[in-house]
């Protein structure tokens, strides 16, 4: 099995709960199942790299994965305490998907997406003997001749983007697979979907206009579980004495929930408090690669508010988001709105910052990389 029931996200999940630092997001689950079967069911969670979305879309699949023995795991923790926590338990076929992995050799789209539609041809015929011995043109007609009904957990969904062998055209195919997988299909129960980039583009002409995004600049609904809030922090810092909750927040801290609530860069606070010492544990190189490029080369006016935030003056300016199919990096507007996106600045009330040490460290060395190159 590649996709479909597999019970790894049990295993992934597992792990997360038993280890040293964690802090219980499950009550995400009692969410996003009030949208299962509705009108609503699509959702598409997007955020910077390491705020939890895979944990997340980990807890998903151990949940509802049909065949697996989530009580074990799940009995110990928040959604426990709902009403509708046993309803929804194990009781779906779940098709879990994450598209950051490549096959061993994997040179074009075409590779790619071929690697994709093979693994969920296979998992269906071989859960599902009434498929074989057709000929299908499309995997979205063998899911119609199951007659049954399917929870889609996509996890990176937006990470073949970042290939070079993506050319525009690749880009709109695979925007369009999606949707003839996911679009109108009376066999999808749930299509929970997560990324770095925002997925609409704000027109009707969307391929995947059936989602509702969610991005760290829209997001009132599921923002709490993704980052760690400040009360959250404090309590962790009460059984990891090494470092203390001001070091944490002079490092990490920075962005915002809409009620103006301090968030924390999760995965480096965890690293803080396993290690015992705050340091930079920022590892993105891509996107931030690109930005720098812009920053440094295309535009002035980009430079200009970088050497303000680094001066520790905000910069006021509203923006109006970033979409996947968007990518250019023309303006000024685009170039700080895919920071915000990536994680790279804060954005709280039409102000932007950036937004903790462990950043401003990496703007300070990119403003001096530039003044050498000059």
């Amino acid at each position: 099995m590649y996709y479909l029931n597999t019970g790894t996200q049990m295993q992934l999940f597992q792990k997360i709960v038993n280890s040293e630092i964690y802090v219980d997001k499950s009550l995400l689950i009692d969410k996003i199942s009030s949208k299962i079967k509705t009108a609503n069911q699509y959702i598409c969670i997007t955020r910077p790299r390491r705020f939890g979305k895979s944990v997340n879309a980990n807890m998903l699949g151990a949940y509802y994965t049909k065949g697996c023995d989530g009580a074990a795991v799940f009995d110990h923790l928040a959604i426990a305490g709902t009403g509708a926590y046993l309803e929804h338990m194990n009781k779906y076929n779940v098709v879990y998907i994450d598209f950051s992995k490549r096959p061993d050799v994997c040179e074009s789209y075409k590779e790619y997406i071929g690697s994709i539609i093979k693994n969920l041809r296979t998992d269906l015929l071989e859960n599902y003997s009434e498929l074989k011995g057709r000929e299908y043109d499309s995997v979205s007609q063998m899911f119609l001749d199951t007659k049954d009904s399917f929870i889609f957990i996509l996890d990176e969904w937006d990470s073949v983007f970042y290939e070079k062998y993506m050319g525009k055209e690749d880009k709109v195919r695979y925007l369009k697979f999606l949707k003839g997988l996911l679009k109108d299909q009376p066999y999808v129960e749930l299509a929970y979907m997560t990324g770095v980039l925002p997925i609409v583009k704000y027109s009707s002409g969307s391929e995947l206009n059936m989602f509702a995004e969610y991005n760290f600049t829209n997001d009132d609904v599921y923002e709490f579980y993704f980052g760690l809030d400040e009360d959250e922090v404090r309590e962790l810092c009460k059984t990891h004495k090494k470092v203390s909750y001001e070091e944490l927040e002079w490092w990490y801290d920075g962005y915002y929930l809409s009620d103006g609530t301090h968030l924390f860069n999760p995965r480096s606070v965890n690293r803080a408090l396993t290690d015992g010492v705050c340091k930079n544990y920022w590892t993105e190189t891509g996107p931030m690669n690109e930005v720098s490029e812009c920053v440094e080369h295309n535009v002035d006016a980009v430079r200009e508010d970088i050497v303000k935030m680094v001066s520790g003056i905000s910069v006021e300016l509203e923006l109006d988001g970033y979409s996947a199919a968007d990518q250019q990096f023309d303006n000024r507007e685009e170039i700080l709105s895919a920071m915000v996106i990536y994680g790279f600045l804060s954005y709280h009330e039409g102000i932007l910052r950036i937004p903790n040490r462990e950043l401003m460290e990496k703007y300070q060395r990119m403003l001096v990389r530039e003044s050498i190159d000059v």
